[in-house]
């Protein structure tokens, strides 16, 4: 091989071994009978992209195989059928081209003649064999994006981080008292540790905009051909980087807003010349860091909605809510490439499954712009901390417009708002946004301006907690009925749970805010609630487990298993009912069942199983060793867990 910078070797390596991969399960697929032409067009991307690879860094073997193979493949598209015999030479040619990739460019002059005869016998011979037959298709924009360092792997260092920061921050509270200078500077060294681990742990999770763009802009010069018209693609901002996961399932939804701008956006040659256009129509799609979000827009100057359109999407507050309805289309024919406007409501969903925003900007007659807001890092983000109702909440910064005290307020169509300004902000308690429980708000009670999707609430809350960068955690299976409301949890460093709220679902949730229940009985500050130990392996569940109960008065033990539940259990008398997962170490939740009910001195203790397993066999085996009540994790209710809480202990 050549002398090839060895970073740009590798990535090679890893995206043309990937793409053999995928020609090797296509080939097998064609052999069996199991696929159609998609696959040969697939077939020829796949080797076309790897002899141009090849010829970039100089590999002229591997480039000249590549190109044999390819040009194989464009025999069997111009013959308009793929004989099945040939999917045995080009398994033998991908054979070759691995061993290029490894250095051995030996034993593939046979090969070549081999290939270059089949291809001009592709255009003459009658296959003995049925061949697929195939037809010309538009070949759909595809993407591969490299990353060399496995993904568990960088998630496990975030998640090492996310615990440095919390042992941090309870060093803090342990040393407040420490005046000595050294604990000051070893906190200020661990600190800048910490933020340059940070900062290493986010850069190999990110990925640039380059990595999913390269097929973008024939893409829509040839969507554009499709449909009678001229058009060109402008990219801004290719270095600026996004969350792997998030740029990795970005692709597609781009692909559908580039679509959507040319089939709704941009008009015909002759209709843009009597408009006093360019004949050929500008897309732009533009990348930009701001603080901890991401803006990623695509724009077109074309048409823009109708004033109709415009019009409809004030009523209502966001242009964005009127264009993703369902069925909604702005072309005055359905065409194949425009459909029915069926889509923009699943971009939409997808941003905002990540904690981002989707806004529609346009101007009749000069364009539109699709803006989408998306967080830098999935498992990193700003957030305001704030309170109601004794729980801890976290809102991302970047849907926060400012924060005011909610004194000036009017009405709004029979309900309350907020005069900001001279203008009428929704305003809503976040205890009744969420459906929880809370008592009455204090007077000049802060208001938190969310944003997002082109529309504004302000929401009411306790008091302010400050501003912090928090690691994200996934509610995991014990919440899963609220998935829609959160965008996970946040462990603080005193220990506290944070539940980050969606502020698209927070939106959303104002027009139809639900009744919720009455704030419980009060109880004298003296009397101490009942004890309760949470024996759970995972510290997540363990964690919002005892911000459930201690919300509701409960005084909370936990332990990591259910060796460590019963020693526990033994040395406590005040601990006055357990609550136990089944999978755990050490002991299980069975085991420790059996073995509390054997106990002559806590025998009688309750215990209640609150478990994944959902499995009837499981579910008898619970109440056969001797649990009261037996949960399940996948349909979990916060307040179902309360009142059998209270029941046991006869609250």
């Amino acid at each position: 091989m050549t002398d090839v910078p060895q970073e740009f070797l590798a990535l090679f390596r890893d995206e043309a071994n990937g793409r053999l991969d995928n020609m090797v399960d296509a080939l097998l697929a064609l052999e069996a009978g199991r696929a159609g032409p998609e696959a040969v067009e697939a077939l020829f991307r796949d080797a076309h992209t790897i002899k141009g690879g090849a010829g970039m860094l100089g590999l002229a073997e591997m480039q000249t195989l590549a190109h044999a193979v390819e040009d194989v493949l464009d025999g069997a598209r111009e013959a308009g059928e793929f004989p099945l015999d040939l999917a045995d030479m080009l398994l033998r040619s991908i054979d070759a081209l691995r061993m290029q990739l490894a250095g051995d460019a030996g034993g593939v002059t046979d090969l070549f003649a081999e290939l270059e005869e089949r291809r001009r016998s592709l255009l003459t011979e009658t296959p003995a064999e049925e061949p697929v037959k195939l037809e010309r298709e538009a070949a759909p924009p595809g993407r591969r994006a490299a990353i060399r360092v496995p993904a568990e792997k960088i998630d496990r260092l975030l998640d090492l981080v996310g615990e440095s920061v919390l042992h941090r921050r309870r060093l803090e509270h342990v040393l407040a008292d420490e005046t000595e200078q050294s604990v000051s500077d070893e906190l200020d060294l661990g600190e800048r540790l910490l933020t340059e681990l940070k900062d290493a742990a986010i850069g190999m999770r990110t990925l640039p905009l380059s990595s999913i763009t390269g097929p973008m802009p024939r893409a829509v010069r040839d969507m554009a051909l499709a449909e009678g018209k001229q058009a060109e693609l402008r990219i801004v901002g290719l270095d600026t980087e996004l969350d792997r996961v998030i740029l990795e399932s970005l692709a597609d939804p781009l692909v559908h807003l580039l679509r959507n701008a040319v089939a709704h956006g941009i008009e015909a040659p002759e209709e843009r010349e009597r408009a006093g256009k360019p004949v050929t129509g500008l897309i732009e799609l533009r990348a930009l860091q701001k603080g901890g979000s991401v803006e990623v827009v695509v724009a077109d100057d074309g048409r823009g909605v109708s004033p109709e359109t415009l019009a409809e999407g004030a009523r209502v507050g966001s242009l964005a809510e009127v264009l993703a309805a369902a069925g909604f289309s702005t072309a005055e024919e359905v065409t194949g490439l425009s459909g029915r406007g069926v889509g923009l409501d699943a971009v939409k969903r997808h941003v905002e499954s990540f904690g981002g925003s989707l806004e529609v900007r346009s101007e009749p007659g000069q364009g539109t712009a699709v803006v989408l807001l998306l967080p830098l890092a999935l498992a990193l983000i700003e957030a305001l901390l704030i309170e109601r109702g004794g729980q801890t909440f976290g809102i991302p910064l970047a849907s926060i417009e400012e924060v005011v005290i909610a004194d000036d307020r009017l009405s709004l169509e029979g309900r309350p708002a907020l005069n900001l300004r001279e203008q009428a902000v929704p305003l809503i308690d976040l205890a009744d946004l969420i459906g929880a429980s809370a008592n009455a708000l204090p007077p000049h009670s802060p208001a938190i301006i969310i944003s997002t999707a082109g529309r504004r609430i302000a929401t009411l809350c306790d008091r302010l907690l400050g501003q912090d960068e928090v690691v994200v955690k996934p509610l995991g299976p014990l919440l899963i009925s609220l998935h829609h409301r959160y965008l996970g949890a946040a462990i603080l460093g005193d220990g506290r749970i944070a539940l980050l709220l969606d502020p698209g679902s927070l939106v959303r949730a104002q027009s139809l805010p639900r009744a919720r229940p009455e704030a419980p009985r009060q109880q004298p500050v003296a009397m101490l609630g009942p004890k309760v130990l949470v024996v759970e392996d995972s510290f997540t569940v363990r964690e919002l487990q005892r911000s459930i109960l201690e919300a509701a008065g409960y005084r909370v033990e936990t332990a990591r298993d259910g060796r460590e539940g019963l020693d526990r259990l033994l040395a406590d008398d005040e601990i006055e009912l357990v609550l136990t997962d089944i999978e755990m170490p050490e002991m299980d939740g069975f085991e420790l069942t059996r073995a509390i009910r054997a106990n002559p001195e806590r025998g009688s203790t309750p215990i209640v199983v609150l478990t994944s397993r959902n499995d009837e066999h499981d579910r008898r085996r619970g109440l056969e060793a001797g649990a009261d009540a037996y949960m399940v994790k996948r349909s979990f209710d916060q307040h179902t867990l309360l009142d059998t809480v209270e029941r046991l202990v006869g609250r």
